[in-house]
């Protein structure tokens, strides 16, 4: 059986909804936290938690045209029980693999209803896989850096702890700082440009973080390892999609990188 939802991610979807109700509400949150929240009515919860399932469901393109609910559900588990049945495992490990299976098709199946019938979908930890989970609170970090929504600074946190290096790829490329998400920010190489050789000798091969002036001035003043401590911050490596994708937006840097 898949894992399912942490409580974790789940306490995260809900801050993600808590701070979009108030982005609704045109309540001003920022630099604040979860604890000292201000009161907000349960219609404006209620609509934040949907209107975001929604963008979610049009961004992921799950297609439910035409879809009937259970409709495959026979093949796939046949196909299922003859490939487990000619493994050459115990009796109780196929059982089990059997049912859990059984109960992935089943919740799966029933998300689906979800979406067919209400245009959303659950987020109870049962109903849940904690790889829909994690795809999720994604796309609502990029959604939230994208539109300028605020967000409390502990759920910042509890995000870069699950996914460092898309925590702080994300701040690179809607340009906020990696340490206390403001604007305008400098790209800023891990170690120094020099160790690379210099600008014009920049391929991508260094680490890189974004940070606004007052964090970039710091980081220089007491030094890599120590703001690295101070901050529990650090650069990343990026691929060359990355690369590609940051030069477009940091214009005079990656001199050096080719694309083929």
């Amino acid at each position: 059986m898949s894992k399912r939802m942490s409580r974790e991610n789940q306490k995260l979807i809900y801050w993600f909804i808590d701070c979009y109700a108030y982005h609704l509400k045109g309540v001003d949150i920022n630099w604040q936290t979860s604890k000292q929240k201000p009161a907000i009515s349960d219609y404006f919860l209620y609509k934040a938690k949907e209107d975001l399932k929604k963008l979610y469901i049009r961004h992921s393109g799950k297609n439910i045209k035409g879809y009937e609910p259970f409709r495959n559900m026979e093949s796939k588990l046949k196909d299922r029980i003859g490939d487990i049945i000619d493994k050459n495992y115990t009796k109780e490990s196929k059982i089990n693999i059997i049912t859990n299976d059984l109960m992935d098709f089943v919740t799966d199946e029933i998300q689906m209803l979800f979406i067919k019938l209400n245009d959303t979908f659950s987020l109870a930890l049962k109903l849940m896989s904690n790889t829909e989970a994690v795809t999720f609170t994604n796309f609502l970090f990029d959604y939230f850096l994208q539109n300028d929504i605020a967000m409390w600074e502990e759920m910042q946190t509890l995000y870069k702890q699950q996914n460092e290096e898309k925590y702080i790829y994300a701040k690179l490329k809607y340009k906020r700082c990696a340490v206390c998400n403001r604007t305008p920010v400098d790209f800023e190489h891990w170690q120094s440009a020099g160790s690379l050789g210099g600008y014009a000798n920049d391929r991508g091969q260094g680490r890189y973080i974004s940070l606004c002036r007052q964090h970039h001035t710091e980081k220089h003043d007491i030094g890599v390892e120590a703001f690295e401590r101070k901050y529990d911050a650090r650069g990343i490596c990026l691929g060359d999609e990355q690369i590609k994708e940051l030069k477009k937006i940091y214009k005079n840097h990656f001199k050096a990188f080719k694309e083929e």
